[in-house]
C-alpha cells in the first residue's frame, strides 16, 4: 500500500462510545449531527452509527465518485439494509443487474409519455383537495400535503380513488418512519419498531387486496396508472415481476413519492409566504402564461422561474440529507483506504451548502439557477436531492410535475398565507421538527386579478 495513504480510522471525528457509537445523538439531532461534525472536520470525517463504522465523503467529487465513477465498490443494498425490514428488497436495495432488470422493467411507469398521461389525475386531485382546505382554515400543512401527495401516489400507482383509506395509510407510513428512527429494533407491540411493522403488515395486506381486484378486472394490464403498468411490463427477456416484488416496489414508491414531494411542497410554501416579491413573480408568471385559459400538461415547461424556485427548495431541504452505501470493496478516496464492511455516506444536505460551489449558501436565491448565472451550470453533482447515478430517483419529473400543478393551482384560484410561529429555518434546521409548525390558510378567489 503507498505510504502516503493513511487507514480510514484516521479520519478526523469520533466513534463515540462502543457499538452504539454516536447513534443517539444523530436521532436527537438529524441534519444538526452532520452539519456540527461538517464545521468541525469538512468534507471528511469518520462517525459510528448502531456499530457501522462510517466514512462521511463531502461534496460533488465526493458525490460523483461513490454514486457514479466508483459505484461498483459500493452497495445501496447494503448502505440501506436498516430499512429492509420495513420496506422490504425494493428498488433502492438492489445492486447490479437485479437493480438494472426491475428499473428497466419499472421505467416505462415513468417514461415521459406515461408521466404526461398522469396530468389530469393530478389536476382533479389537487383541486378537490385544495378546495377542502378552504373549509378547515388554518391546516396543519405536512399533515395535509402528506394526505394529497399519498392520494395522488395511490391514484397513479393502484388506479384506485383510496379517499376511504388515505387517512389511515398515511399513518402507517408515519408509523414506519418512526421505526426507521429507533434504536431499539423489536418487533412487539408498544415499541415503535413493532408498531411499524404492524404498519408495514398492513399495508401489505391493502396492495395485495388491490393487485387481486386488478387482477380480476378485465384487461387489468390496459390501465393507464403505475400499477397496470408493472403488471404488464416486461423486460427484453420476457422477465415480469411477481406479485411480491410489485407489492415490495409499489410499497418504496408510494412512500418515496407522497413524503419527498410533501416536504418539498411545505418549504416551497414556506419559503414563498416569506419573500413576497418571489411570490408577486410567480404569480405574474402564471398570468403570462395562461392568461385567463385553464392550465394543460404543456403550459408547465414554461413555468420557468417556478422551476428556479423548486431547485432552489430541493438545494436548501433535500428531503434525503444523507445517501449511505456499504463498502465492498476497499476504496481509496481523499487519501485514505476504506476497507469493505465500512460504510460510506454523502451528503445532498451539505454538498448543498458547500460556498465553492453557491455564494451565500444559506440565503434562498432562485436567481442562482439562471441560465445566464454563473452558479448555472456547477458540478454535475452539486445538486442531488434527488439521489444521482444508476440510482438517481425515477419518479423526479412526475414529483416536479405534480409540485407545478399543485403551485400552479394555488397561485391562480386562491389567496393564502402561512402561519409558522417559532419556526427555526437557518442555517440548518431539524426540517422534520420544523415542518410541523407550519399552517396554511387560503380563501378562494376567481383569479389572480381579483388580488390586484
Amino acid at each position: 500500500m503507498n505510504q502516503t495513504v493513511k487507514s480510514a480510522e484516521e479520519l478526523p471525528g469520533s466513534f463515540g462510545i462502543p457499538f452504539l457509537g454516536e447513534t443517539l445523538e444523530l436521532f436527537t439531532q438529524q441534519e444538526q449531527f452532520y452539519w456540527k461534525r461538517f464545521q468541525l472536520y469538512r468534507t471528511h470525517f469518520k462517525t459510528q452509527i448502531m456499530g457501522r463504522k462510517i466514512a462521511c465523503l463531502i461534496g460533488p467529487d465526493a458525490n460523483q465518485f461513490v454514486l457514479k465513477d466508483r459505484a461498483e465498490n459500493f452497495s445501496s443494498k447494503v448502505g440501506w439494509s436498516i430499512l429492509e425490514p420495513l420496506f422490504g428488497e425494493g428498488i433502492l436495495l438492489q445492486d447490479g443487474q437485479k437493480h438494472q432488470m426491475i428499473r428497466k422493467l419499472m421505467y416505462p411507469a415513468f417514461h415521459p409519455q406515461a408521466i404526461a398521461s398522469y396530468f389530469d389525475i393530478i389536476q382533479s386531485t389537487v383541486e378537490e383537495f385544495l378546495d377542502s382546505w378552504t373549509e378547515r382554515n388554518p391546516i396543519f400543512l405536512i399533515d395535509e400535503l402528506r394526505q394529497l401527495a399519498l392520494l395522488i401516489a395511490c391514484r397513479l400507482l393502484l388506479g384506485t380513488k383510496a379517499e376511504q383509506e388515505v387517512k389511515i395509510l398515511s399513518q402507517y407510513f408515519s408509523e414506519l418512519i418512526a421505526g426507521i428512527r429507533t434504536v431499539l429494533r423489536w418487533d412487539i407491540p408498544l415499541t415503535k419498531f413493532g408498531r411499524a411493522m404492524n404498519a408495514r403488515r398492513q399495508l401489505e395486506v391493502f396492495l395485495y387486496s388491490i393487485i387481486e381486484q386488478r387482477r380480476k378486472q378485465e384487461n387489468f394490464s390496459e390501465a393507464q396508472n403505475v400499477l397496470g403498468l408493472l403488471l404488464s411490463s416486461t423486460d427484453e427477456d420476457g422477465n415480469q415481476l411477481n406479485d411480491l416484488e410489485i407489492i415490495t416496489q409499489s410499497l418504496q414508491l408510494l412512500f418515496g413519492g407522497h413524503e419527498t414531494t410533501a416536504k418539498l411542497l411545505c418549504w416551497s410554501l414556506f419559503q414563498i409566504s416569506s419573500h413576497s416579491e418571489w411570490k408577486e413573480q410567480l404569480q405574474e408568471e402564471q398570468t403570462g402564461v395562461l392568461g385567463s385559459q385553464p392550465l394543460t400538461f404543456s403550459d408547465l415547461k414554461q413555468f420557468t422561474l417556478m422551476g428556479y424556485i423548486l431547485k432552489e427548495v430541493e438545494r436548501l431541504y433535500p428531503s434525503i440529507y444523507t445517501i449511505p452505501r456499504g463498502v465492498i470493496q476497499d476504496v481509496e478516496y481523499a487519501g485514505y483506504l476504506i476497507p469493505q464492511d465500512w460504510y460510506v455516506i454523502v451528503s445532498p444536505l451539505l454538498t448543498h451548502r458547500l460556498s465553492e460551489f453557491y455564494s451565500e449558501p444559506h440565503d434562498f436565491n432562485p436567481n442562482r439557477f439562471l441560465l445566464t448565472h454563473e452558479e448555472n451550470k456547477p458540478h454535475p453533482f452539486a445538486l442531488i436531492g434527488f439521489g444521482g447515478g444508476v440510482h438517481r430517483c425515477l419518479g423526479s419529473e412526475l414529483a416536479q410535475m405534480e409540485m407545478k400543478v399543485f403551485l400552479s393551482t394555488l397561485l391562480r384560484r386562491y389567496r393564502w398565507g402561512m402561519i409558522s410561529n417559532n419556526l427555526v429555518a437557518t442555517p440548518i434546521c431539524q426540517t422534520s421538527k420544523e415542518e410541523r409548525k407550519m399552517r396554511l390558510w387560503l380563501e378562494k378567489c376567481d383569479s389572480i386579478r381579483s388580488k390586484t
